[in-house]
């Protein structure tokens, strides 16, 4: 049994302990019993977001871009014709080369209006399912009077005659870089 000093020493060594956790608690509900610190808190919680940048991913799907871009109140789309170049050529040593694609694509207005000065084409993707055929490099761009430009690549992938590609070309105007797209433009093929 324990004797009536014990238990006053174990009655004050709780009250202490209570008497602690309460300090403690009141310390950290402090800030938030202050009238100003609880309204500066309301208002942060209450603030919009919208004074935060907005980040872009940093690859953006460029299979979402438009199939048409108004450049200068000129409506632009793409015209393109892919084909297989299977003409009986010998290649150089001996063997006859593979059947690959070959790409005209043209960046033409509607309306018979000419096409706005000081526009480039900087890319040409050309894809089909998971498989991509990528075109920055030494593109052979040409002008087709005022309405048109075309750039013509060649040595693509072998995919089958008869089969549908997308493509997405990366144009630069005024500035600012813009993506057009044409979908299932028909691979056809030359003999």
């Amino acid at each position: 049994m324990m004797g009536t000093d014990a238990k006053a020493l174990l009655l004050a060594a709780g009250m202490v302990l209570v008497a602690g956790c309460g300090e403690r608690a009141q310390d950290q509900e402090a800030p938030s019993q202050d009238p100003a610190v609880a309204e500066e808190l309301a208002v942060q919680e209450a603030a919009p977001v919208e004074d935060v940048p907005v980040t872009l991913p940093a690859e953006i799907d460029i299979w979402q871009s438009p199939q048409e871009l108004v450049l200068s109140d000129v409506a632009v789309y793409l015209g393109s014709e892919l084909w297989l170049n299977s003409m009986p050529v010998i290649g150089d040593d001996g063997s006859q080369p593979a059947d690959k694609l070959h790409a005209s694509i043209r960046l033409l207005t509607r309306d018979m209006k000419p096409l706005p000065q000081g526009v480039e084409i900087l890319q040409v993707m050309v894809a089909q399912g998971d498989q991509q055929w990528l075109g920055q490099e030494n593109l052979d761009v040409r002008s087709e009077g005022e309405m048109s430009l075309e750039v013509s690549l060649r040595g693509g992938p072998e995919w089958p005659a008869g089969s549908k590609a997308d493509i997405a070309v990366t144009v630069l105007y005024q500035g600012q870089e813009l993506i057009v797209v044409q979908r299932d433009v028909l691979i056809s093929q030359v003999f």
